[in-house]
């Protein structure tokens, strides 16, 4: 069960108490009980930034919860999830600190955001027609252009108050000032939105100071391609282990806490198609019932599986899962992975000797971390008797094996309760994840 109540409805009830200063910039509309599904946009005063993240880690941990990501400067990007009881919670935080920025620059002026906040439900959130200029303003300068409706809105909020002339006059230039009033008293026009784009940027950026902020913004970020947000979870385990329910229940709160930026993939990276598909078979969908059913293929034959597969396993690591992983937080789940190769062979009809298998191994990406499911034997035969008894019995070694050498895998009793496994493998993940910060 998902619930981001009890977290969000006393981490706003701290900041009250605190009197930190903060404002939610959209998407308030279901605070405290829900975020509809989005991430929470919240401006903090740069004088209260410490105080509220640290107010943060103490709500998280009364309510059993982990930072899972935590990137950028300025406005850095926070991940959080947790579980209390069998209540499981994620939220996504982009925290702007003290700032409201275009690249490195103020573009809109924060103590007045802050100021003119207004409550709803007992939660500070911005004034609307100040997040209506506001995200008139965003899109324009990252984008030199933005939707019809976000100019309307902006149109609006502007011909009500002249008091976003006098803001706005505090930090650009009158020029800038002018035209933007010319575009705010007339109609849509994407090539005037340009111009006035251009010419916000320009002012924001121009300068030899301002352009090497700039280059060391970027060249900061590019310790993301070295330590990524992202992360990658293989889960492991033979048929009636558990790993299909598991990894169901657990996908939701992490879905949530990284945004939707949550990806499933079956055995491996699959930026080719599998060699059955090939031939002009289809891809078949759901569970294997009988893993086992076909023949190994001889020794040609089983080089040519092992070698494509390892070819999708590299480069579609290189090619589909990496620059996920740099470019935002994200998660990976992977249900079986290379390992089940060595575990399982007969599976994906490769008939080689174990040291080849273990050989291209070394080459294959490896996850962040190694979930191994299993439990007595006979209790995964009762669950799902596809196997015979011994073929059950001879997998579930070889994975405690491979767990015990493998300092990236954890191993999870599936033999208690569901709600039991699913909170163990959910809370090994957050635990794993948080280590790296």
């Amino acid at each position: 069960m998902i619930s981001t109540n009890n977290f969000l409805y006393n981490f706003f009830k701290n900041l009250q108490n605190e009197n930190i200063r903060y404002s939610v910039l959209r998407n308030y509309e279901g605070l405290p009980n829900s975020l509809n599904g989005s991430d929470l946009d919240i401006l903090v005063s740069k004088n209260d930034v410490s105080k509220f993240y640290d107010l943060l880690n103490q709500t998280l941990e009364l309510n059993n919860g982990k930072i899972i990501v935590q990137y950028g400067k300025l406005t850095p990007r926070v991940c959080i999830a947790g579980v209390i009881e069998n209540n499981y919670y994620g939220v996504q935080f982009d925290v702007h600190e003290g700032i409201l920025p275009y690249k490195v620059f103020d573009m809109f002026p924060v103590e007045f955001v802050l100021d003119r906040s207004k409550l709803h439900n007992g939660i500070l959130v911005a004034n609307d027609d100040d997040a209506d200029i506001l995200s008139f303003l965003k899109e324009i300068l990252n984008n030199q252009t933005c939707k019809e409706k976000y100019f309307l809105a902006a149109k609006k909020s502007w011909q009500k108050d002249n008091i976003y002339k006098i803001e706005l006059k505090k930090m650009y230039t009158k020029e800038f000032i002018k035209q933007f009033d010319l575009v705010m008293n007339n109609t849509y026009d994407e090539v005037k939105i340009k111009e006035l784009s251009i010419l916000g940027s320009k002012y924001l950026t121009n300068g030899i100071n301002k352009k090497v902020k700039i280059l060391k913004s970027k060249l900061e970020r590019m310790y993301r391609f070295f330590k990524t947000p992202g992360f990658i979870v293989a889960v492991m385990g033979t048929d009636g282990a558990g790993k299909t329910t598991i990894i169901d229940k657990i996908t939701e709160p992490l879905k949530e806490a990284v945004h939707n930026a949550l990806f499933y993939e079956h055995m491996r990276p699959n930026l080719i198609p599998n060699i059955a598909q090939l031939f002009g078979k289809k891809k078949q969908e759901g569970p294997v019932v009988d893993p086992h059913s076909s023949k190994p293929s001889g020794i040609f034959g089983s080089l040519v599986r092992l070698f494509y597969y390892s070819f999708d396993y590299i480069f579609g690591y290189l090619l589909k899962i990496y620059p996920m992983t740099v470019k935002k937080s994200s998660i990976w789940i992977f249900d079986r992975y290379y390992y089940d190769y060595m575990i399982d062979p007969k599976r994906a009809r490769i008939n080689l000797p174990q040291w080849t298998i273990n050989t291209m191994g070394y080459f294959i990406p490896k996850p962040d971390l190694v979930l191994c499911f299993g439990a007595d034997p006979k209790v995964i035969f009762d669950r799902k008797p596809e196997l015979l008894l011994e073929e059950i019995t001879e997998q579930v070694n070889k994975l405690k094996e491979f767990c015990d050498k493998n300092d990236k895998a954890i191993w999870i009793d599936t033999g208690k309760s569901i709600d039991d496994s699913v909170k163990e493998a959910f809370t090994t993940i957050l635990e794993k994840m948080n280590e790296r910060y």
